[in-house]
């Protein structure tokens, strides 16, 4: 499965770009139940710009991976884990 945009509204944080609170899924803001996971993707050559990674958690118990690209300030989600 791709990773499709999407809108995320974060918890203000000191560090970009904050903790998801609610994602955008198909036109509804829905609340983030839980951050199950978080991590930065990393590379050898530091002009690289690292991406950050969440595992969330929202209502129904449905499990989405959100990225944010630190690149172009934008949030994508990959659909629906188990």
């Amino acid at each position: 499965m791709r990773y499709a945009h999407t809108k995320v509204f974060t918890v203000d944080s000191a560090s970009s770009p904050g903790r998801p609170r609610r994602i955008e899924l198909g036109g509804v803001m829905v609340d983030v139940e839980e951050v199950i996971d978080h991590w930065v993707s990393a590379a050898k050559d530091p002009s690289f710009y690292p991406n950050e990674y969440y595992k969330v958690k929202v209502a129904g118990g449905r499990v989405f991976i959100l990225m944010y690209n630190t690149l172009f300030n934008s949030w994508w989600i990959k659909g629906h884990i188990t």
